[in-house]
Parts: structure tokens; sequence; C-alpha cells
């Protein structure tokens, strides 16, 4: 679900510039894979019939056929592009996403877990929080853009990176001055306009106390099993972990500090909780995360400390984050994340 794909992941580049391909903007659905995560760069558009980009040639050479020009504004009919990310600490489908995700990407490495059902009671269970539960849903409406990925005012008017006025029209113009059907030329607008709509995507996306708590408490699990693979870490018994909460509160500040620089500088934006003390953080966040979910992806013992039900699900949502390469701002000291094994 929005703007991500089934792994949790926010969309990447390449996912971006294929759905691009019959729309006028993608869709925070389509525009997603199964990973959860936010967009990566690897992939190429293989077809821009029917995109922007072509929309706005078509626009430029017959100004008033698709669009109204913009008020005031050079280049005739425009059309425009406005991410926006939806950001939500729960997917009701995330364990279905993230299942078919390690399927395709793992083949013979992921080894399915034993589905030993669920039981009358946690279904019981689930009905009652669905009921008697609310989650909150974010929306973050991003700048618009034309179909180069410059921004635009509030005239429709485009501005270049170095703050110039621009006429996109002469992006689709020939030698001649005339506006001609090039697909190689569009196909590498698409490219461009890809590239753009992810990087806005990473910019405008909201980092929820759940996304963050997923992300700490995952990467916690990565760091004390460094000889695993991920397929390897998904297959560890999750009854044998508990993470203790001072641990996960020392990974959260840490955290905290380089993603309040990072919104300072215009890179990211924190839902108003992530900036209360690194303990409030981590009990609003295993508090909202999955909060429907039959199996919690995380959960408090008696004791106050982590536990997870389901490693998978906790991976989906620990991807929301996973793009920004967070871990490389902690100081990863076993004994402030050593992550304690049941007897």
């Amino acid at each position: 679900g929005g703007a991500g794909n089934n792994a949790g992941a926010l969309d990447n580049k390449n996912q971006t510039a294929n759905n691009t391909s019959g729309t006028p903007a993608p869709s925070q659905r389509d525009a997603g894979n199964n990973a959860g995560a936010l967009d990566n760069k690897n992939q190429t558009a293989n077809n821009t019939s029917g995109t922007p980009v072509p929309s706005q040639r078509d626009a430029g050479s017959n100004p008033g056929a698709h669009l109204s020009p913009p008020p005031g504004g050079p280049g005739g009919a425009k059309v425009f592009i406005v991410p926006m990310v939806i950001c939500y600490n729960f997917v009701l489908e995330a364990p279905f996403l993230i299942e078919q995700h390690l399927r395709m990407t793992g083949k013979e490495n992921y080894l399915r877990l034993k589905d030993e059902g669920t039981s009358v009671r946690a279904w019981l269970r689930f009905i009652w929080r669905f009921f008697s539960t609310t989650s909150d849903i974010t929306l973050s409406v991003g700048k618009p853009m034309d179909v180069l990925g410059n921004f635009v005012d509030a005239s429709g008017r485009s501005f270049d990176r170095f703050g110039s006025e621009i006429d996109i029209r002469e992006y689709f113009m020939n030698g001649k001055g005339e506006i001609n059907e090039d697909r190689q030329r569009e196909e590498e607008y698409t490219k461009l306009l890809a590239e753009r709509i992810v990087e806005r995507y990473h910019v405008e996306n909201v980092v929820l106390s759940s996304h963050l708590v997923a992300y700490a408490v995952f990467e916690m699990l990565v760091h004390q099993n460094p000889k695993l693979d991920l397929f390897g870490i998904l297959r560890l018994p999750h009854d044998d972990y508990v993470f203790p909460f001072r641990a996960v509160e020392e990974v959260i500040e840490q955290l905290q500090e380089t993603l309040v620089e990072w919104e300072k500088q215009g890179k990211i934006h924190l839902a108003p909780e992530i900036r209360r003390a690194a303990a409030d953080v981590v009990r609003d966040g295993v508090k909202n995360l999955g909060v429907f979910h039959t199996e919690k992806p995380l959960g408090f013992t008696r004791d106050g400390d982590i536990v997870s039900s389901n490693f998978r699900v906790l991976y989906f949502y620990h991807n929301r984050l996973e793009s920004y390469h967070l871990d490389k701002y902690v100081h990863w000291k076993a004994e402030e994340i050593e992550v304690l094994k049941v007897d």
C-alpha cells in the first residue's frame, strides 16, 4: 500500500518509471512493490505511451486541447505531478505481501514456515481490536512539479534548480523550433521524472513511531546475527528473543538525532511523536505497530521488554525506512544492543 511495495518499502525509480506509463501521476499503491520499502533505482521505463511526458508534448503543441493554460504562465496547457505519500501504522495485507515478496526474491533460499493456523481465540482478539482500536493515517502532499521534475509556483510557472523560470515547450522542440514527437527523448524524460518522483517520495515521507521502532528492533536482530543472511534471520525462532527496553531506547535515541537533523535540512518529515523522549517513542511505536494483526510484530513482556510474534511482518514494517540506511548512524555496541536468548 501507499507509495510502497510488497516488502513494506517506498517505491523505486524503476517501478515509478513503469507506473508513469498510462497514468498522469502514479498512484500510491501501484507505484510500489511487495517489500514495503520506498523506491530504489534499478528498473527502467519500458513504455512511455500515454504517460505525462507525451501528454505534455501534445498539450504544448495544442494549448487548450487537454488543460487550461495556467494564468500568466508560459508554455500553454501543462501537466502537473503532485507526489503524495500515505503513511500509516498498519497494513492489513502485510503478512500476505511480505510472504509473496520473499517467495519471489528468495526462491529456493526461502523456506516457508509451517502455518499452524489461527485459533478462535486469536480471531476473537482481532475482532475486538478491530472495533475498539483506531489507527492514524497521515497524508503528506508534496510540492507540485512539471513533467520534467521542475518545481512550479502557484501560477503553474516552471523553475529550474537554479531558480530561473523556464518554458518547458522548448524541451519538446526540434532544431526548427517546432514541437515534435521523439520517443527516445521522451523515454529519457520519463526516466528523469521517475528519479525526481522517487526523490520527492523520500523527502515527503513522514516517519511514524511505529516505522522507527520496527526499524530499530529488526536492525538489532540483524546486527546480533552478522553471519546470517536475510532468510536465515527470518527463520530464527522468535520465541527465543527478547529485546531489552533500554537497548531499544538507546538505538532510538541515536536514530532520533539523525532524523531531527535531516528534517532541519528538508530531507524528511517527522511525525510529532518522534520528537518526544526516546522511551515514549518506543512505547508509542510498539502500541501502534500492526495493531490489528493476529500475530503482532512487536509487543511487551510482563517485565516491560520487547518481543516479536512474527519476524517476517516486523521486516515488512522495518522496510519503510530501509532505503535511508539509518543503521550507518548507530554505534552498534554489543553491550547496548544485546538480544537476550531465553533459556
